[in-house]
């Protein structure tokens, strides 16, 4: 139906510049003398040209889009470069070019800018680009490319949209993050750690004297074959540290400040080469068992950007992720609201971490942090450290948490 309407108002638009020639050719024929056949010429180039384009097709435009800054977080500005391009040297006067976005926030963010004005004359090809400020995190769509070329007068209009579809992720923000491990436990000290001596058996640093309970794998046999008394591979301690990363994906006032501190925390952690795991919790949440190299930190990265609250109000975890919660290291919980069965959730599902730190993101002049109060109060004496941190804390979101500190 739209196309029908389409067609019968170009149609109608040439017919009104044949009812205009016709007109002006009558009036110089009936009225005669020179003012009215002079009308009639200066009226017949612009009727000529009208006629000319209303033939001329626009499956000759080409349109490229090319996408200036490719990686771009959220507040930051985007650039779009667009090229219109096409075989043919037809004057065109007035052209229009307009981007098309999927989303109709971008758009009145963009405003005027999306729409470009410009005479393309005989040239074959013409770019411009554009630029939004302040993009919010998200996939966002580009769709395409609306043409709208022009005579003089506006007698003949023609529209094309040029489907070109390209998809950008706004990443979450990060800031940098102190980073504060937990105190380290080697063989003595009776506190909690998420650090775990492990053999590095990859080379050896010396030999000592065979004790019961050493593995058949470390003893020494060249040191045997040549004494004759056994003899075990000594090994470099190699101190590890685990952590697991748990974003609360339900739906809260601060859910954009809780995907940037999580991605903040992601991104310093893996800078430290830490044993690093990462789960949203929550309906499409998904699970990242091991980031150990930029690939598997940029597809967790990619979940962020793309990752909506869901509406549930209460947080169940898989049975199936269990053995990534109960890996017995440190487990960061970023949430936006503390509530009685999330707390019952975290206790449940990651009973043996040996340290639990929940990051409250939140207002300070909030009134429902107060009313949350007795929550965190309630959490942190079931062994919960939690802390309350607004946007500006992040980066100290770690500190004091070594020594048990939660303020």
């Amino acid at each position: 139906m739209l196309r029908k309407n389409k067609l019968l108002t170009i149609y109608g638009r040439f017919a009104f510049i044949l009812l205009v020639l016709g007109s002006a050719f009558v009036y110089a024929m009936f009225q005669g003398g020179k003012v009215s056949w002079t009308i009639f010429y200066m009226i017949l180039p612009f009727v000529c040209y009208s006629m000319l384009l209303f033939f001329y097709p626009l499956s000759d435009l080409i349109v490229e889009r090319t996408i200036r800054t490719p990686n771009v977080q959220k507040g930051e500005q985007l650039v779009v470069s667009v090229t219109l391009k096409r075989k043919f040297r037809f004057p065109l006067l007035y052209t229009v070019a307009t981007e098309q976005w999927a989303e109709r926030d971008v758009a009145a963010l963009a405003g005027n800018r999306l729409k470009h004005l410009f005479v393309l004359g005989l040239r074959k090809e013409v770019t411009w680009d554009y630029e939004i400020d302040q993009m919010p995190r998200g996939e966002h769509v580009l769709r395409g490319i609306e043409i709208e070329i022009s005579d003089f007068f506006g007698w003949i209009r023609k529209t094309k949209f040029i489907a070109v579809t390209d998809t950008i992720l706004i990443y979450p923000k990060t800031v940098g993050i102190d980073y504060v491990a937990s105190d380290t436990q080697y063989d003595r000290g009776s506190a909690a750690s998420p650090f775990h001596i492990v053999k590095d058996t990859t080379m050896a640093t010396g030999v000592r004297d065979y004790q019961a309970g050493d593995r058949v794998a470390w003893i020494h046999w060249k040191s045997f074959a040549r004494t004759q008394t056994l003899m075990t591979k000594e090994f470099e301690d190699r101190c590890s540290q685990e952590i697991l990363v748990l974003l609360d994906g339900r739906q809260s006032t601060m859910f954009e400040e809780q995907v940037e501190l999580t991605a903040s925390i992601l991104k310093e952690a893996a800078k430290q080469h830490v044993g690093l795991a990462f789960m949203t919790a929550g309906a499409g949440g998904a699970v990242f068992p091991f980031i150990q190299s930029e690939e598997q930190l940029h597809r967790a990265l990619v979940h962020l950007a793309k990752v909506q609250p869901t509406q549930e109000e209460t947080v169940q975890l898989s049975p199936s992720r269990g053995d990534l919660l109960q890996h017995g290291g440190r487990v960061v919980v970023i949430t936006g609201r503390l509530d009685e069965s999330f707390v019952q959730t975290m206790l449940r599902n990651v009973g043996n971490a040996q340290s639990i730190l929940c990051l409250l993101v939140a207002k300070r002049d909030d009134p429902k942090l107060l009313e949350m109060e007795a929550m965190i109060q309630s959490a942190r004496s079931r062994g919960i450290t939690v802390r309350v941190l607004e946007q500006e804390q992040f980066a100290q979101a770690f500190n004091g948490v070594a020594k048990g500190v939660a303020r």
